[in-house]
C-alpha cells in the first residue's frame, strides 16, 4: 500500500525531487555558453548551481560557474543527485559555498578525463 501523509494516500511525492529549484536566482543560463571541464584546468569554479541532462550516454550534470554551463564527467552525477536531495548541502551551493578545485586531466580506463576536488568557499 502507497504511504500515508496527512491521510492522503501518496503515491508520486519522490517524483518532486527532480523539479528542485538547483541554480542561485539571478543567474541566467540561457545566454551562456557550454564549455568542457578541461577548459578549467588550473583553476577554481565558484558553483552557481547546477542541472541534469540525459544524453546518447544517460544522465550527465552540468554546472553553472565562472559565467559557464560546465559539462562535467559521468562518475559525478550521484555525488550531485545527493547535493540535491540534501537540502542543507543544496542550500549551501545557493549560498555559493562550493569550489570546484584542482582541476587536471589524468588517465583513466577509456583514456584521458578530467578531474576534480570538491572545495569549500570561504
Amino acid at each position: 500500500m502507497p504511504p500515508l501523509q496527512k491521510g492522503k494516500i501518496v503515491m508520486f511525492n519522490e517524483m518532486n525531487k527532480s523539479s528542485k529549484h538547483t541554480v542561485r536566482d539571478g543567474i541566467k543560463t540561457d545566454e551562456m555558453s557550454f564549455k568542457a571541464l578541461k577548459e578549467f584546468a588550473g583553476q577554481k569554479i565558484k558553483v552557481d548551481g547546477f542541472f541534469f541532462t540525459e544524453g546518447k550516454y544517460g544522465k550527465q550534470t552540468v554546472i553553472i560557474g565562472n559565467g559557464a554551463k560546465i559539462n562535467i564527467p559521468k562518475r559525478y552525477t550521484p555525488d550531485f543527485e545527493s547535493i540535491r536531495d540534501d537540502d542543507a548541502k543544496l542550500s549551501a551551493v545557493l549560498a555559493g559555498k562550493l569550489i570546484l578545485g584542482n582541476i587536471h586531466e589524468g588517465d583513466s580506463s577509456n583514456g584521458k578525463t578530467v578531474y576534480f576536488d570538491y572545495e569549500d568557499a570561504e
